[in-house]
């Protein structure tokens, strides 16, 4: 089972004359060359990308990551190893979303004047248990920030809901609806482990508030949610789990990056 011969080594060639990107997906590429059906490998947009020769985006992706290596201070082997490990080696093609949205990130937040952001382990070891905690800490106006970032997968159908009736039809505003009800899922999701990573990250690191930032890639929410939506829905998130100092969000298209409360 896998791609056809050589094709890893095309798919690897093709990439070359992206740095960054080929240290950190090579890895990636061979697992997939070892594990996936020839015939599934369209399902991975990085190999889709790369074949298609769709250039733009490939340029972008390597001038982002870049961007973000240089600003986390990292070499490109502690990039590649803090961000793109054994977390893609899955059957799962929106998997690379899910880890191309922590580098990412860290552009965000320095685009919203955040300084000194630092990408924490997924656990540190204290009196001998490991625990949990955030993706970084960062400061801003003198203030440091315990911050974990939740992505909201792409849905799997855009025309019907869990009761298989349309969408748009059954009630208004069904989009900022969706919205809160994937955000309430991630918050919840293992007995609120999401707030156990923010808690054990303001003890651990002297932080002084809790920040968790929302990316939706739901095309539905994205298209159809305004601005005023999205911070309405953040403000019914923060009434409903005050430890959360602030919220953020940010949409598929990646142009609506909204704080709650404004900093």
């Amino acid at each position: 089972v896998g791609i056809a011969v050589g094709e890893s080594k095309d798919l690897i060639t093709a990439l070359a004359r992206y740095p960054i990107c080929l240290k950190c997906f090579k890895l990636y590429l061979q697992w997939l060359e070892r594990n996936i059906p020839t015939q599934r490998l369209s399902d991975y947009d990085l190999v889709k990308v790369i074949r298609e020769g769709k250039v733009e985006r490939l340029k972008m992706l390597e001038e982002r990551l870049n961007e973000s290596r240089s600003l986390l201070g990292l070499s490109e082997d502690e990039f590649a190893r803090t961000f793109f490990t054994n977390d893609l080696h899955v059957e799962d093609p929106e998997k690379v979303h899910d880890v191309l949205a922590e580098p990412l990130f860290a552009i965000d937040l320095r685009n919203n004047q955040f300084s000194e952001i630092q990408k924490l382990p997924n656990s540190i070891e204290v009196k001998g248990k490991f625990i949990p905690i955030a993706d970084f800490v960062a400061v801003r106006n003198g203030i440091k920030f315990a911050i974990e970032l939740k992505t909201i997968r792409t849905e799997s159908s855009l025309k019907t809901n869990r009761n298989k009736t349309l969408e748009p039809a059954t009630e208004a505003d069904w989009w900022q609806k969706m919205f809160l009800a994937n955000a309430r899922t991630k918050i919840e999701d293992k007995d609120r482990r999401v707030l156990t990573q923010l808690e054990n990250t303001c003890k651990k690191y002297n932080c002084k508030a809790r920040l968790l930032g929302l990316y939706t890639r739901r095309l539905a929410v994205s298209t159809l949610m305004e601005p005023v939506e999205y911070r309405e829905a953040l403000q019914r998130l923060r009434a409903e789990y005050p430890v959360l100092d602030h919220l953020c969000c940010k949409n598929y298209h990646a142009d609506v990056v909204i704080f709650e409360p404004e900093l």
